[in-house]
Formats: structure tokens, C-alpha cells, sequence
């Protein structure tokens, strides 16, 4: 077990209104969501984790059936500046918004990405990936 003040981890998760499930490739999403990640140069390969749930039962605005959402948040290690941070999330928003502009174009999809940082103090990890991809 591995506990240090700086964490390389970065786990970005997806929770998405279940009506978008016949509309969008969310296998191909996470996997460009991930290149995205290793693209900024800031998380190391093994670090990096990108997941996505659907949700079944929500209400969303003025409750039409076609309103639908992907709620992103990012959890990272400590260690990153404020600017890394920033321009990280710009990147995710930029590659979600470039994925899905035919969607949003509709008016009833509504995106959002919160990033947090892991308190490493609480925080337990055992990776033996880490390991083998050095």
C-alpha cells in the first residue's frame, strides 16, 4: 500500500442520463476522454481511468423525455498547478463538446465536468500496473 503527498492517479467518471445510451459509442467516448488525459502529459499511463454509468431515473429541466446529461467529475492527485488543472478540463469539455456537437446542437443534452482533488491523506491505492508499464 502506497500513500504519498503527491498522486499521479487521475480517475474520470461519467454518469449519463440512460436515454443517450442508443446515441453514443460510450466505449470509443471513455477511450477519447483517456487519450485526452495522456495527452496533457500530467498523469502517467497507469494513473489514468475513465469510466462511465448510465443512469436510469432522472428529471432534468422542463422534464422532456429527449432532455439527457453526462455529468463529468475528474479526480486527480494532489500536485498539479492551478493552470494544469484548468487546461486540463478545457481539454475533456473541448473533445466531450467535439463528440457530441450534433447532439448539442438539438438543445436537449446538457454537459458538465467538475474536477477534484484526492485528499491523499484518506486515500489507499494498490496498482501493480504502475510496475509493469515502467
Amino acid at each position: 500500500m502506497l500513500r504519498k503527498k503527491e498522486q499521479p492517479l487521475a480517475y474520470l467518471t461519467l454518469q449519463y442520463s440512460s436515454n443517450l445510451k442508443n446515441h453514443i459509442d460510450f466505449n470509443d467516448l471513455c477511450d477519447s476522454l483517456r487519450l485526452s488525459m495522456l495527452e496533457q502529459n500530467i498523469f502517467p499511463k497507469a494513473g489514468v481511468r475513465v469510466k462511465a454509468y448510465p443512469i436510469e431515473f432522472y428529471s432534468i429541466a422542463d422534464g422532456h423525455s429527449s432532455n439527457g446529461f453526462i455529468d463529468m467529475v475528474l479526480r486527480i492527485g494532489t500536485g498539479r498547478s492551478a493552470e494544469m488543472k484548468e487546461k486540463t478540463g478545457k481539454v475533456l469539455m473541448s473533445r466531450l463538446e467535439l463528440k457530441l456537437e450534433k447532439l448539442l446542437r438539438t438543445g436537449f443534452l446538457a454537459l458538465a465536468l467538475e474536477i477534484v482533488e484526492i485528499n491523499s491523506e484518506m486515500s489507499w491505492k494498490t496498482n501493480p500496473i504502475h510496475k509493469r508499464l515502467s
